[in-house]
């Protein structure tokens, strides 16, 4: 497949909607000391977008041959990409800090917003059925109206909004990935108890174990 490459990262999804995996897509902690963007490029943006399902192959194959033909719109398409990324991260971040966002980041996620809105068409599926189908008017980032619109319910949404957590490996400087906490008591603490979970753990273990010895 045109674009694609077997070593390109291999995407978690722990966020619980797909606007958090979306700004989960750097690992680490922003602004530390060791963060790591997963898309780097836009032919990895249409690789996590396939991988979320968002796109399906054929459009994934169609876009990577694009991002061959127009290098010069594919790599202006992902400068946007990150630019609408890194705005819902502050936004969101400023929501569960209980804080006003940056004003600069509320109006890049608001305008895409708008623009994903725009483009919702409905069709009729059966008689007093109708259909809401997002419009595919050939832009390089039409597959990321659907986070958009997914970023949008969260924000509104007082409930959702007070489930979105932070992983507490923050405190250690590691990880500040997103998840909504859906835990039946709401007392998630990590985005993934695999890794992060199991590496305070084992810190914590290693804390005992150290304060033991004679």
């Amino acid at each position: 497949m045109p674009g694609a490459r077997e070593d390109r990262h291999k995407f978690d999804f722990d966020g619980g909607t797909v606007s958090l995996d979306f700004v989960n897509t750097v690992s680490g902690m922003r602004g530390g000391n060791d963060p790591r963007d997963r898309i780097l490029t836009y032919p990895d943006l249409v690789y996590w977008a396939a991988q979320i399902g968002l796109i399906d192959s054929r459009q994934a194959a169609d876009l990577y041959g694009r991002a061959e033909r127009e290098p010069g719109r594919a790599a202006q398409a992902h400068v946007e990409a990150i630019r609408r990324r890194e705005a819902l991260h502050d936004v969101v971040v400023a929501a569960v800090g209980e804080r006003p966002p940056p004003a600069t980041a509320l109006g890049t996620v608001n305008g895409w917003v708008a623009e994903a809105m725009a483009k919702r068409r409905f069709r009729m599926a059966a008689p007093g059925k109708f259909e809401a189908s997002l419009e595919d008017d050939g832009d390089l980032l039409a597959f990321l109206r659907p986070v958009a619109l997914d970023a949008a319910e969260l924000l509104e949404d007082e409930v959702s909004q007070g489930l979105v957590g932070v992983c507490e490996e923050r405190l250690v400087g590691r990880c500040a990935w997103l998840f909504l906490d859906t835990s039946r008591n709401h007392s998630r603490r990590f985005c993934n108890m695999d890794e992060c979970g199991n590496r305070a753990k084992q810190r914590r273990h290693y804390q005992r174990r150290k304060h033991s010895q004679p």
